[in-house]
Protein backbone atom coordinates (compact mmCIF):
# COMPACT_ATOMS: atom_id res chain seq x y z
CA UNK A 1 0.00 0.00 0.00
CA UNK A 2 1.28 3.53 -0.72
CA UNK A 3 2.42 5.39 2.42
CA UNK A 4 3.76 8.74 3.48
CA UNK A 5 6.97 8.53 5.51
CA UNK A 6 6.01 11.53 7.65
CA UNK A 7 6.09 11.04 11.42
CA UNK A 8 2.96 9.10 12.27
CA UNK A 9 1.29 5.71 12.22
CA UNK A 10 -0.11 3.70 9.31
CA UNK A 11 -2.10 0.47 9.50
CA UNK A 12 -2.65 -2.13 6.82
CA UNK A 13 -6.11 -3.44 6.12
CA UNK A 14 -6.81 -6.75 7.88
CA UNK A 15 -5.44 -9.76 5.98
CA UNK A 16 -5.40 -13.56 6.34
CA UNK A 17 -2.30 -15.72 6.18
CA UNK A 18 -1.15 -19.28 5.82
CA UNK A 19 1.33 -20.80 8.27
CA UNK A 20 4.46 -19.12 6.90
CA UNK A 21 6.89 -16.32 7.73
CA UNK A 22 6.06 -12.85 6.50
CA UNK A 23 8.30 -9.85 5.88
CA UNK A 24 7.33 -6.26 6.59
CA UNK A 25 9.21 -3.80 4.37
CA UNK A 26 9.23 -0.42 2.71
CA UNK A 27 9.70 -0.39 -1.08
CA UNK A 28 10.82 2.74 -2.94
CA UNK A 29 11.61 3.53 -6.55
CA UNK A 30 15.10 4.71 -7.59
CA UNK A 31 14.62 8.13 -9.24
CA UNK A 32 16.97 9.97 -6.83
CA UNK A 33 20.76 9.59 -7.09
CA UNK A 34 21.60 6.11 -5.81
CA UNK A 35 23.98 7.09 -2.98
CA UNK A 36 21.58 9.82 -1.79
CA UNK A 37 18.66 7.42 -1.50
CA UNK A 38 20.72 4.68 0.18
CA UNK A 39 21.84 7.18 2.83
CA UNK A 40 18.32 8.49 3.36
CA UNK A 41 16.94 4.95 3.79
CA UNK A 42 19.80 3.59 5.88
CA UNK A 43 20.63 0.86 3.38
CA UNK A 44 24.36 1.50 3.03
CA UNK A 45 26.54 -1.58 2.78
CA UNK A 46 28.97 -0.64 5.53
CA UNK A 47 31.27 2.00 6.99
CA UNK A 48 32.98 2.69 3.67
CA UNK A 49 29.64 3.67 2.07
CA UNK A 50 28.86 6.01 4.99
CA UNK A 51 31.49 8.43 3.66
CA UNK A 52 28.94 9.39 0.98
CA UNK A 53 26.29 10.24 3.63
CA UNK A 54 26.00 13.59 5.37
CA UNK A 55 25.20 11.73 8.61
CA UNK A 56 24.70 8.23 9.99
CA UNK A 57 21.11 9.11 10.90
CA UNK A 58 18.82 7.88 8.09
CA UNK A 59 15.42 9.44 7.47
CA UNK A 60 13.67 6.06 7.40
CA UNK A 61 13.15 5.09 11.04
CA UNK A 62 10.19 3.07 12.25
CA UNK A 63 8.71 0.73 14.82
CA UNK A 64 6.26 -1.99 13.79
CA UNK A 65 3.61 -4.11 15.48
CA UNK A 66 1.58 -7.04 14.18
CA UNK A 67 -1.90 -7.35 15.67
CA UNK A 68 -4.35 -10.28 15.79
CA UNK A 69 -7.45 -8.38 16.93
CA UNK A 70 -6.40 -6.76 20.23
CA UNK A 71 -3.48 -9.20 20.72
CA UNK A 72 0.10 -8.23 19.79
CA UNK A 73 1.64 -11.05 17.75
CA UNK A 74 5.09 -9.51 17.22
CA UNK A 75 6.84 -6.13 17.20
CA UNK A 76 10.20 -4.53 16.60
CA UNK A 77 12.04 -1.57 15.21
CA UNK A 78 13.87 -0.96 11.98
CA UNK A 79 17.23 -2.77 11.96
CA UNK A 80 20.43 -0.68 12.09
CA UNK A 81 22.13 -2.94 9.54
CA UNK A 82 21.39 -2.76 5.81
CA UNK A 83 18.56 -5.38 5.90
CA UNK A 84 17.86 -4.44 2.30
CA UNK A 85 17.46 -5.67 -1.23
CA UNK A 86 18.21 -3.87 -4.49
CA UNK A 87 16.50 -4.49 -7.83
CA UNK A 88 16.60 -2.61 -11.13
CA UNK A 89 13.58 -0.45 -10.30
CA UNK A 90 13.21 -0.75 -6.49
CA UNK A 91 15.04 -0.67 -3.18
CA UNK A 92 13.55 -2.58 -0.25
CA UNK A 93 14.22 -1.89 3.43
CA UNK A 94 13.19 -4.77 5.68
CA UNK A 95 11.53 -3.61 8.89
CA UNK A 96 11.02 -7.07 10.39
CA UNK A 97 9.29 -10.42 10.04
CA UNK A 98 6.69 -12.49 11.85
CA UNK A 99 5.22 -15.99 11.81
CA UNK A 100 1.71 -16.18 10.43
CA UNK A 101 -0.76 -18.82 11.54
CA UNK A 102 -3.21 -20.38 9.08
CA UNK A 103 -6.57 -18.62 8.86
CA UNK A 104 -5.68 -15.91 11.39
CA UNK A 105 -6.37 -12.28 10.52
CA UNK A 106 -3.66 -9.70 11.08
CA UNK A 107 -3.08 -5.97 10.86
CA UNK A 108 0.42 -4.50 10.62
CA UNK A 109 0.92 -1.11 12.22
CA UNK A 110 4.04 0.93 11.41
CA UNK A 111 4.95 4.05 13.34
CA UNK A 112 7.40 6.27 11.46
CA UNK A 113 9.46 7.95 14.17
CA UNK A 114 11.47 10.43 12.08
CA UNK A 115 10.29 12.78 9.36
CA UNK A 116 11.07 10.89 6.17
CA UNK A 117 8.91 13.07 3.90
CA UNK A 118 11.84 13.77 1.51
CA UNK A 119 11.55 10.06 0.64
CA UNK A 120 7.90 10.53 -0.42
CA UNK A 121 9.34 11.62 -3.81
CA UNK A 122 10.38 7.99 -4.44
CA UNK A 123 6.84 6.56 -4.14
CA UNK A 124 7.16 4.55 -0.89
CA UNK A 125 4.96 1.51 -0.33
CA UNK A 126 4.50 -0.62 2.77
CA UNK A 127 4.62 -4.31 1.86
CA UNK A 128 3.72 -7.40 3.87
CA UNK A 129 4.63 -10.48 1.86
CA UNK A 130 5.50 -14.13 2.34
CA UNK A 131 9.20 -14.43 3.16
CA UNK A 132 11.24 -14.91 0.01
CA UNK A 133 8.47 -13.83 -2.40
CA UNK A 134 9.81 -10.42 -3.51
Amino acid sequence: MPVSLAVGTVRTPEFSTVALWYDVMVQVEKPLPFMQITCMMGVVGGPIDLKYCSSNDPLLQAEWTVWDGEHIVDHGSIPNRCACKFEDKYIYKFLGSFAGEASKKYVVEVKFTKDGTPLNAVNPHLLVIQHGKN
